[in-house]
C-alpha cells in the first residue's frame, strides 16, 4: 500500500504554516517505485452484477466472520492463521510477530529523530525523542491501538489521535528480524501524521465503513480480512439457511452467496486482484472503494495505474496478480470461454492456493504438482517434458523456487517475496547450476497504463496522471502528460483545479472557477471537499490575509467533510489571520473534541491568543505544539515571546529552529 508524502512536503516547502497553514492528507498507500509492464490484464465492460449469485445487491449486507464460524468452523479454523485472517489485529502481545529483546532505537538521520518501541502494563508504545548531545529535547509518545500486517513479512502499528487512525513511525521487518521506518518513511518520514483511510483499510480488513464526513474515522473496523471479502456479503445466505432453505451444493449452485469456484475465471481473479494488484486506483464516477463485491468486474468501480517502463521490469510487494497474468501459463490456460471455470483447464490463483490454508501450512509438493499436471512427458500442453536442471541442483529446489525466484521487493524495504511472474527466463538457476542475479533495477519511466483495463478514456487517463503526481510520485513528466489531455471535452472540473493546484497556477484555479465553466458544474462541486479547499487555496493565495472568498470557500470544504480536522485547521488558521478570533477559538475547541493531538489546532489556537495578548494562554497552547512537533511553527511565536520573557529559552529555540525552518519566516 504508495504514499502522499511528497505532497506534504510540497506544502511544507511551499506554505509554512506561520503564513497560512497546510492541510496535511497523509495518505496510507505504500510508496509505489515498481516497475510495472503494459500487459493488458483482466479488463471488461460488462454490467457489475450480470452473475446470478443473490448478494451482489444492495439488500445484501455484511455480516461478520463470526456469523459463518458456526456453520463452517472447519474452514474459519484454518484461515484464522491465514495471511489475510492475521492482518489487522488490536496491539496484544499475541498478535505481536516483533522482536522486543534488546531493541535499539531506530535513528531517523534526515530528521536527527530516535524511535523506539515498548510494552509497558500489556500496552505497546512508541516512543520518538531527539537528542542535544545527551539531553533529550522532545520526547513523544504514543500508545499503539492496532497491529498491522500478519507478521509473515512485517508488524507496523496504528495509533489513534482521538477518533482518527494514524499510522505510527515504526515498522518491524519479520523476515530480516529488524526493527525500522515504515515503508515510504526512510523518503520523508511524516512521523505519526500519515492518515489510515478507507482505500488502505478496504484491503486490510473485512469491509469497514467511515464516519459520513471523514475519511480517518471508522464507525466499524473489523479485525482481519473475513470470508465475506471472498464471498460477498453473508446476510441473505444466512437468512435462507435459518429459513431451512438448503442446498445439495454437489448437485446445484447456492446463489444466495458467491462461491468463487462457480465464477468464471476472470471474475473470479478479479477477487483476488481487488487488493493483489497495486498501484493508483481511479475510481468511477459515483464509486466507493467500498462499492466492489465478488463476482463484479473490478474496473466497474476503479482502474489501477501504474507507470509504464522502458527496459527492465520489476515488481512490488502487491504486484502478485500482474505478474501472474504476464506468464505464458496464464495466457494459455485462460484464452478459451470467459463465461466459465474450467479447473482442469484453467490457471488461476486457486490452482495454487487455497485461501482457507495458510501459505506456510501448503506442502510445497501441491505447488509442484499444479506445475507438473501440465509440465510432464505426457501432457501436450507444454514443449517441456522435463525439467533441464542438473539432477544435483533438482533436490535443493522446488518449481517455485526456480522459476518464481524470491526477490526483494522495490517498494518495501528488508522484505523478499516470490516473483509470480512464471518464466523460462526469470529462474533462479542458470543450466550450468551457478546461481543467477536477479536484476530488478527500474527501467526508464514513460508513462502510465492501466493495469485491469484495455481502453482507458482521455479524462481518466488525465485524472490519473494527475492524482499520480500528486499521490505518488512529482515527476513533471507525469503533469506534463496530463497537460495533453486537459483539454479533453469530458476532462472532469475537479481534476482541471486539482492540476492548477499542483502546479501552484493559483490564478488559474480562480479564472477556471469564475470564467472558464457552468454555473451546473460550480453547483455540482459544492460538497466535493477538496476542491473547495483547492478553491479556497487559490484566493488565499492570491489575496493573502484579506479575502473573503478564501474564507467562504474553506468554510465549504468543512461543511463537505466536517469531520476532517486538517481542513478545520486551515479554516481556523486563514480566521485568525483574518482577525476573527472567537470564531476561529470556537471551531478549534470543538475539532479538538474529536483530535485532541492535532498539532496544527493548538499552534492555531496559540497563535489566536497571542494576537489577543493572552500570554500565558498563548505559551501553553504553543508548547502544546512544539511537543506534538518539534518543527512546529510555533516555535517562532515562542522565540518572539521569549524574547522578552526569557531570553537564554529564546535564543536556545532560534538554533534549533535555524537548523529547519524557511529563512523567510525568521
Amino acid at each position: 500500500m504508495e504514499i502522499a508524502v511528497w505532497r506534504l512536503i510540497k506544502i511544507l516547502i511551499l506554505k509554512p504554516k506561520y503564513l497560512i497553514g497546510s492541510a496535511f492528507l497523509v495518505l496510507t498507500i505504500w510508496t509505489l517505485s515498481g516497475i510495472w509492464g503494459c500487459n493488458g490484464l483482466l479488463s471488461s465492460t460488462t454490467n457489475p452484477t450480470d452473475q446470478p449469485f443473490r448478494n451482489l445487491g444492495d439488500s445484501a449486507h455484511y455480516v461478520g466472520i463470526a456469523a459463518c464460524k458456526g456453520c463452517h468452523s472447519d474452514k474459519h479454523s484454518t484461515f484464522i492463521e491465514t495471511g489475510m485472517g492475521q492482518s489487522f489485529h488490536k496491539a496484544e502481545r499475541k498478535y505481536s510477530k516483533a522482536d522486543f529483546n534488546n531493541v535499539k532505537p531506530i535513528y531517523d538521520k534526515k530528521n536527527d529523530l530516535y524511535y523506539y518501541p515498548f510494552w509497558k502494563n500489556e500496552h505497546l508504545y512508541i516512543q520518538e525523542f531527539k537528542l542535544r548531545g545527551t539531553d533529550t529535547v522532545h520526547n513523544r509518545i504514543e500508545k499503539i491501538s492496532h497491529i498491522i500486517g500478519s507478521g509473515q513479512h512485517t508488524n507496523s502499528h496504528f495509533w489513534m489521535d482521538g477518533q482518527h487512525l494514524y499510522q505510527a513511525p515504526l515498522t518491524f521487518y519479520t523476515q530480516k528480524g529488524i526493527w525500522d521506518l515504515p515503508p515510504g518513511y526512510e523518503e520523508f518520514n511524516t512521523r505519526f501524521n500519515r492518515k489510515i483511510d478507507i482505500e488502505c483499510m478496504s484491503c486490510h480488513t473485512g469491509m469497514p465503513t467511515t464516519e459520513m464526513g471523514a475519511d480517518n474515522i471508522f464507525k466499524k473496523l473489523p479485525l482481519g480480512i473475513d470470508c465475506e471479502r471472498c464471498h460477498g456479503p453473508g446476510s441473505l445466505h444466512i437468512k435462507e439457511k435459518t429459513s431451512g432453505i438448503i442446498y445439495n451444493t454437489n448437485k446445484q449452485a447456492d446463489y444466495s452467496i458467491v462461491n468463487p469456484k462457480r465464477l468464471p475465471w476472470k471474475l473470479q481473479v478479479d477477487i483476488c486482484q481487488r487488493c493483489h494488484l497495486q498501484g493508483n486506483n481511479v475510481l468511477k464516477p459515483g464509486k466507493k472503494f467500498t462499492d466492489f463485491r465478488p463476482g463484479m468486474h473490478l474496473d466497474s468501480i476503479f482502474t489501477v495505474y501504474m507507470p509504464t517502463q522502458k527496459g527492465n521490469t520489476s515488481f512490488v510487494m502487491a504486484g502478485h496478480a500482474e505478474r501472474f497474468q504476464m506468464s505464458a501459463c496464464f495466457k494459455g490456460s485462460n484464452k478459451g470461454d470467459l463465461t466459465k471455470y474450467n479447473a482442469n483447464i484453467n490457471f488461476t490463483c486457486i490452482s495454487c492456493h487455497n485461501p482457507h490454508v495458510s501459505v506456510k501450512k501448503t506442502n510445497q509438493e501441491i505447488f509442484n504438482n499444479t506445475c507438473k499436471g501440465c509440465h510432464n512427458a505426457e501432457s501436450r500442453k507444454s514443449k517441456l517434458h522435463d525439467c533441464r536442471l542438473p539432477a544435483a541442483s533438482r533436490g535443493a529446489s522446488t518449481c517455485v523456487g526456480c522459476h518464481m525466484p524470491s526477490s526483494d521487493t522495490r517498494d518495501i524495504p528488508h522484505v523478499s517475496i516470490h516473483d509470480h511472474y512464471i518464466s523460462k527466463s526469470n529462474t533462479k538457476f542458470k543450466l550450468d547450476n551457478q546461481p543467477k542475479s536477479i536484476n530488478h533495477k527500474p527501467g526508464e519511466i514513460i508513462g502510465l497504463h492501466a493495469v485491469n483495463s484495455k481502453n482507458p478514456s482521455n479524462s481518466e487517463l488525465f485524472n490519473a496522471y494527475v492524482s499520480y503526481f500528486e499521490k505518488f510520485d512529482p515527476k513533471m513528466l507525469y503533469l506534463d502528460k496530463a497537460k495533453s489531455l486537459y483539454s479533453d471535452p469530458k476532462a472532469e472540473l475537479s481534476v482541471k483545479i486539482q492540476y492548477h493546484y499542483n502546479l501552484r497556477e493559483h490564478a488559474a484555479i480562480i479564472e477556471l472557477w469564475e470564467n472558464g465553466c457552468t454555473e451546473e458544474q460550480r453547483m455540482a462541486l459544492v460538497s466535493d471537499a477538496w476542491t473547495q479547499y483547492r478553491i479556497a487555496n487559490a484566493y488565499d493565495r492570491v489575496i493573502p490575509n484579506q479575502s473573503q472568498k478564501a474564507l467562504l470557500y474553506y468554510e465549504k470544504a468543512c461543511e463537505a467533510m466536517p469531520w476532517n480536522t486538517d481542513f478545520s485547521a486551515e479554516f481556523t488558521n486563514a480566521l485568525v489571520r483574518a482577525g476573527r478570533y472567537d470564531q476561529a477559538k470556537g471551531l478549534i475547541k470543538e475539532a479538538l473534541k474529536h483530535q485532541p493531538k492535532s498539532e496544527q489546532l493548538h499552534f492555531n489556537l496559540g497563535n489566536c491568543l497571542a494576537r489577543e495578548n493572552r500570554i500565558g494562554d498563548a505559551i501553553k497552547e504553543l508548547e502544546i505544539a512544539r511537543s506534538l512537533d518539534p518543527k512546529s511553527q510555533a516555535v517562532l511565536i515562542l522565540i518572539d515571546i521569549y524574547s522578552k520573557t526569557a531570553p537564554n529559552k529564546a535564543k536556545a529555540l532560534l538554533e534549533d529552529a535555524k537548523k529547519w525552518a524557511n529563512p523567510r519566516t525568521l
